[in-house]
C-alpha cells in the first residue's frame, strides 16, 4: 500500500467532512452577507440558520458516514442496508434534511420499495454531497463505481443529472487517489458522464452555463466545487473559495473538500479546522478512510471499457 495513495483517501473522507462544517455555518447566505459579518470565513465558527456548534458537520457528512460505515460493515456494496440507515438517520430527526431528501426517505418509511422511492423531478444536490465514500472503495473499479455512483443516488434522487453529479465527482476523485493531475481527472470524469449521456456534458461542461450557488442544483455544485479545486494551489485555499460563494456552502464546501483531500492529502488538511470536528472527531474519519482504501485495494481490478 502506497503511503501516499492512503493520505488521499483519508484526506478525501475527512476534506468532505471539514468543508462541510466549514461551510455550514454561512449556508443560505450571499457572498455579499458574508463579507459583511466575517470578512472572509476562514476559521470554523458557529450559528447560522440551524445554530450549528463550532466544528458541527451537517447532513451531508452524516449521509456520508451511512454509506462508509455500510461499505465497511457489509465488506461489499449493500444499496439496502444504505437505505436502511439513511432512513434510521432520518428517523433520528436530524436538525438539517433538504427537501428532496426528507421526500424520498419518508416514502421509504410508509413501504415504497428502494428502487421507486427516489424523487425523480429535481436534479438536487443531496446525493452528490455524500458520494465519497463509494469513490475510494472502488477506485480501481471504475464500472463497479459507476453503478454504485448512481444506484446510491436512486434511493434518494433519481434525476439523471443527480446521478450523473455523483459519477462525475466520483470518477474524478478515483482518478485523484490513483495519483493523476486534475486536468486528467476532470477530463476523465468528462468522457465518463458522455458515455452514459452526451448532453449532459454538452450542455454544462465547458459551456455558457453559469452555475448559481443559490440553487442547490447537482449540476452547480459539480461545477462550483471543481472551480474552487482546480484554480487551488492548496486544500485550505479550495475549500476557503468554496464556502465563502455562500448559498449552499456546506454541500460546496463538502465536495470541494473530498476532491481536494484527495489531491494533497491528509496531511494538508489545516489542523485547526479538523481538530474542531464534531460530533465524529478527525481520527474517525482517518480511520475509516483506511478502511475503505484496504477494502479498495483488495478489490479485483477490471478493464475500463
Amino acid at each position: 500500500m502506497s503511503d501516499r495513495e492512503l493520505e488521499r483517501a483519508q484526506g478525501s473522507l475527512l476534506g468532505a467532512a471539514v468543508g462541510d462544517a466549514l461551510g455550514g455555518p454561512v449556508e443560505f447566505m450571499s457572498p455579499e452577507e458574508i463579507a459583511s459579518r466575517y470578512g472572509t470565513v476562514r476559521e470554523m465558527i458557529g450559528g447560522g440558520s440551524y445554530n450549528w456548534k463550532r466544528g458541527e458537520y451537517t447532513d451531508d457528512t452524516s449521509m456520508m458516514l451511512c454509506i462508509a460505515e455500510s461499505l465497511l460493515a457489509q465488506k461489499k456494496y449493500h444499496p439496502e442496508d444504505i437505505a436502511r440507515r439513511f432512513v434510521a438517520w432520518y428517523e433520528s430527526k436530524p436538525k438539517d434534511i433538504g427537501c428532496t431528501t426528507r421526500e424520498a426517505l419518508s416514502r421509504l418509511c410508509h413501504g415504497v420499495i428502494r428502487c421507486d422511492a427516489g424523487v425523480k423531478e429535481k436534479p438536487t444536490n443531496g446525493s452528490v454531497m455524500r458520494c465519497a465514500p463509494l469513490s475510494i472503495a472502488f477506485f480501481q473499479n471504475e464500472d463497479k463505481l459507476v453503478e454504485a455512483s448512481q444506484q446510491t443516488s436512486a434511493i434518494t434522487h433519481r434525476h439523471i443529472e443527480a446521478k450523473l453529479s455523483c459519477v462525475f465527482i466520483n470518477v474524478m476523485i478515483a482518478q485523484l487517489l490513483l495519483g493523476v493531475d486534475k486536468k486528467t481527472a476532470f477530463n476523465d470524469a468528462v468522457r465518463k458522464t458522455k458515455d452514459i449521456e452526451p448532453y449532459f456534458a454538452k450542455k454544462y461542461i465547458g459551456s455558457s452555463y453559469r452555475p448559481d450557488p443559490r440553487k442547490g442544483l447537482a449540476i452547480n455544485t459539480l461545477l462550483l466545487a471543481t472551480s474552487s479545486f482546480m484554480s487551488a494551489g492548496s486544500f485550505e485555499e479550495a475549500v476557503v473559495k468554496a464556502v465563502n460563494l455562500g448559498g449552499d456552502a456546506d454541500t460546496t464546501g463538502a465536495v470541494t473538500g473530498a476532491l481536494s483531500g484527495a489531491y494533497f492529502g491528509v496531511s494538508a488538511i489545516p489542523q485547526r479546522w479538523s481538530s474542531k470536528l464534531n460530533p465524529r472527531p478527525a481520527r474517525y474519519f482517518i480511520e475509516i478512510g483506511k478502511s475503505l482504501f484496504e477494502m479498495g485495494r483488495a478489490m479485483k481490478i477490471r478493464p475500463k471499457n
